[in-house]
């Protein structure tokens, strides 16, 4: 996702954009909704501060119990481009201060769109908070089914 310098006005500006996930490279299987990216960009002499929100949905398994479910994702990030001469030696797409060139025509944020979406998926996908999962002895779906184990004499 790009951001053309010359489209920008001095001082604030805001937008938004609806784009396809393989626009962005994201997994089909997974993402099958748009993202949706609010821009925010403070454009002043030589420097300018991106704020990027972004929303969508995801196609999850679930952890606890197998199913699939969709899950709201959504996260913020931000980066500040410092106008150069040259880009800094160690600068990786992603860094929260990037160089432009004098010149340039756009500022690539496709990364912080990135990061804002994917590091906003949790560690352990849940269907729900509440979830109970699959019993370990029968393997009913405790969520829709009694567990279906046999009452052993040492149970208690």
């Amino acid at each position: 996702m790009k951001i053309r310098l010359a489209s920008l006005k001095d001082g604030h500006n805001r937008w938004q954009e609806s784009v396809s996930p393989d626009e962005l490279d994201l997994e089909p299987s997974v993402y099958r909704h748009d993202v949706t990216i609010d821009l925010t960009a403070d454009k002043r002499l030589g420097k300018v501060a991106v704020t990027i929100s972004a929303r969508s949905v995801g196609n999850f398994v679930c952890d606890r119990c197998g199913e699939d479910f969709q899950k709201e994702l959504g996260g913020d990030c931000s980066v500040v481009f410092v106008q150069r001469d040259r880009p800094l030696p160690d600068e990786m797409p992603g860094d929260d201060m990037r160089s432009f060139l004098v010149g340039q025509d756009e500022l690539d944020v496709t990364a912080e769109v990135l990061d804002a979406l994917l590091l906003s998926v949790p560690m352990k996908l849940l269907c729900s908070e509440d979830c109970r999962g699959l019993c370990p002895g029968c393997g009913a779906n405790l969520n829709l089914e009694p567990c279906r184990c046999p009452v052993h004499i040492d149970d208690h």
